[in-house]
Parts: structure tokens; sequence; C-alpha cells
């Protein structure tokens, strides 16, 4: 695939412009026509990847034009400027629905949530098959409706995989954001032994599962305040003195003083998030949904990092969010928590019962306390899922109970942020 340039200058992501035609049909797959011109020339150095088998992915959803796509190679090669013919108002309907289906958790919306990927493969990665053939890791940025689309979810293109697996199945995804990974010099603690602080709501209420009610898939019945620590005690993994603070102790107030009295490498937060597109101001992690000025951090950039330094190479776990269809994903609490100096985030696009997240990430940071990258760990700990039931052991007298959590719902709504093409692979 070639390009012809055109003069042009970089400004953003969102004034990327294509002009590739690809004749696209969402209920009747795509075909690619022939032409490319477009300007990469300015791409900014934090999506370049630097290592073979490596590719960037750069999506353009601004409304009211073709989605524009800028591929950009890890060979050296120039990057490709690709322009879809669909808008972000074709493919909304299409994220709104796999995401309303993964929610369902119904194995009977399998059938469509399989269309939908296959539909969304194609018209995503279907024009550049041909140059993934050989790239292992994605690093992806995209606006829109597609930072609420979970990217693991749609199906390779049978040019690319005759499987027609899930992308996750073929791929390591890793999404950049270039407010990670920057040096926080303000940093007081940076000598001292670093912590893993975890803060884990008991109030937290996952859609369709209120407060105190019992999880009866595969006749699992736990109290949900017991299930919301076990999911943050799996931070234990990483061998790191833990600070817990748990159910009352989960408020802003001791939170404030645990990140000032310690040095936060690690940072678990298992608690409800508002995320308000309209005013970022207003965007805030609960702890308690139904006193929300009084139990309320807010992640508007300067107000969070103005009281928390992470240390260095910190990482940040975000499990309860639900950023909903409001075309920003988690881009609010990455941005606010790469401020305060992380170097890498892990955010869900919509809360998962705490049973099945446990073992997600009792094996995510089993990987990362072995060395693995974070967009590794977290794909292992995603395709461990999908691969064999989830065991639960009853207690005494009492056969184990094993539970199937290969639904999209259990495992794909988490990502990984990361600063850079570079960090990403």
């Amino acid at each position: 695939m070639t390009t012809r340039r055109t003069p042009g200058r970089w400004s953003s992501p969102a004034a990327w412009t294509g002009a590739a035609i690809l004749s696209l049909s969402i209920a009747g797959g795509p075909t690619a026509g022939a032409q490319t011109d477009g300007d990469a020339s300015s791409l900014p150095g934090h999506l370049r990847p630097a290592a073979d088998g490596v590719a960037t992915l750069v999506y353009d959803a601004s409304p009211g034009r073709p989605i524009g796509l800028t591929f950009v190679p890890g060979s050296g090669d120039d990057a490709v400027v690709l322009s879809l013919n669909a808008s972000a108002g074709d493919l909304q309907p299409l994220v709104a629905e796999i995401r309303e289906l993964a929610l369902l958790r119904r194995p009977a919306s399998l059938g469509r949530i399989v269309r939908l990927g296959d539909d969304l493969g194609d018209a995503l990665l279907g024009p550049i098959a041909g140059e993934l053939r050989n790239v292992s890791h994605l690093v992806l940025s995209a606006d829109g409706p597609l930072s609420d689309l979970p990217f693991g979810a749609i199906r390779a293109p049978r040019s690319l995989d005759p499987q027609g697996r899930y992308l996750v199945e073929t791929r390591t995804l890793c999404w950049v954001s270039p407010a990670l990974g920057t040096d926080n010099d303000d940093n007081p603690l940076g000598g001292e032994r670093p912590v893993a602080l975890v803060i884990a709501d008991a109030v937290y209420r996952p859609p369709a599962r209120p407060l105190g009610a019992s999880m009866s898939d595969g006749g699992i019945s736990w109290r949900q305040h017991a299930a919301r620590r076990n999911q943050a005690g799996t931070i234990r993994a990483l061998r790191l003195p833990v600070v817990s603070r748990f159910g009352q102790a989960a408020s802003p107030a001791l939170f404030w003083e645990s990140t000032e009295s310690y040095a936060v490498r690690f940072l678990h937060l298992a608690v409800e998030a508002r995320i308000d597109p309209a005013n970022p101001d207003r965007s805030a992690l609960l702890l308690s949904p139904k006193q929300y000025d009084e139990q309320a951090i807010p992640v508007a950039t300067g107000q969070l990092a103005s009281r928390l330094a992470l240390e260095p190479e910190s990482l940040v776990v975000l499990s309860g969010l639900d950023t909903g269809n409001h075309g920003v994903g988690p881009g609010p609490f990455v941005e606010a928590f790469g401020a305060a100096g992380a170097d890498s985030v892990v955010a869900s696009l919509w809360p998962v019962v705490d049973e099945s997240t446990t073992h997600l990430f009792e094996a995510f940071y089993g990987n990362v306390a072995g060395g693995t990258t974070t967009a590794a760990a977290l794909r292992r700990a995603q395709l461990a899922l999908l691969a064999e039931p989830l065991r639960f052991e009853q207690g005494e007298d009492r056969e184990p109970v094993e539970f199937d959590a290969s639904h999209p719902y259990y495992w794909a709504g988490y990502r990984v942020y990361r600063g850079s093409a570079e960090t990403c692979a």
C-alpha cells in the first residue's frame, strides 16, 4: 500500500483526514477501493512504534465526515492515511448494541455479538488486513463512539484470521495516551519503599445486581462486600506491602490521607465512577453513589494531580468504570491519573461482577509480578477466562462450582493505556 502525499500540517488526531475511498455497507460488509491520499508526515512521536511486529491504528471518528484511519507500521515505513466510507453516526449504533448485548450476559446474545464483531472487524480492520499479518501488537487510539468500543470483542477479518476469532485472541492490544508516563518531580516520597493501595467501596452497585443480591449464575451466592474485598485483594500477588481501605474506611478523607502518607506504586480502585462529557470537572470516582458531593473523588486533571503524587512506573487500575456511550471512553480518568504521575492505567468500559473480576485480576497481577508487560498481562488474563470455566470452592463438604466466563461481558470491557507506542510494546 502506498500513499501520495499532499501538503498538510498536523494539528490533532481529530484533524486527520484521509482520502482513500472505501465502499462500506454496514449490513453487507465492506469492499475496498483503490485510492489513497493523505499526509501523516507530522505524526506525533508517541504514536510511532519502534519495533517490528507492532503497529499503531488511529481512528478519527469526528462527527459529520468519514472515519479516518492512520496506520503506522513499526518497520519504519511511511504511515498510511485512509478514509472509511462510514461515519461515526454509522458505527455508533453498532457500538451501542454490542455493549448492550455484552451487558446482558446471556448465552443467546453471543450469536448477535459475533455478527456485530464481524461487521466491525471488516469495517475497521479489513482495509489494512494485509499489513497486519505480521503484527502481533496493536497500539490503538480512537475518539467518538469508537472510544467506547470493546475492541477485543470485534472479530478479526477472515483475510487476516481464517478462524475469525476475537481480536484479543490474535493480537495484544494497548491503548495510547500521551498523558501517561510523564515524570512527577513533585513526589516527596520517591525514596521510600513503595506500597500497593487498594480502595474498595461496599456501597458500589453493578448494573442488574443490586446491593445485597446474590450472584445466581452457576449457583454461586456470596455477600457482595466479601466479593469486593476478594477482588481488590488480588493485588497481593505483587508481593508489595498492601494498604487496604474497605467499606466505611473507603472514604475520600482516608484516600487522600493514604496517598499522602505512602509511596504508592500500584493503586487499585474498585469503585463506581461518574463520567460527565459535557462538564469534565464533574467526572469523579464515587465512593457512595447516594452521597455524591460528600463521597466523591474529583478527577478533573488539576484537582487530582494537586493532591496525588504517584511513584515512578506506577500502575492504576479502575475496575468499576462504566463509560456508557458518551464518546469519551475512560479518557478523563486516564488523563487525570496521568497528570498525577501514572505510567499505565487499566480501565473498564463497564463494571463486572466481582466474582469473575477476582479471577481476572488474580491472573493479571500474577502475570505482572512475573515480569510480563501490562498489556500482555491483561491479555493472558482475558484469554484464561475464554479458555476454561472458572472454579469456585464452596467450602467443606460441598462440591466446587464451575462457571463459564467466556461471554464478552466478563473480559472484553478492560483496556490497558500506556504513554506511547514504544512503551505499549
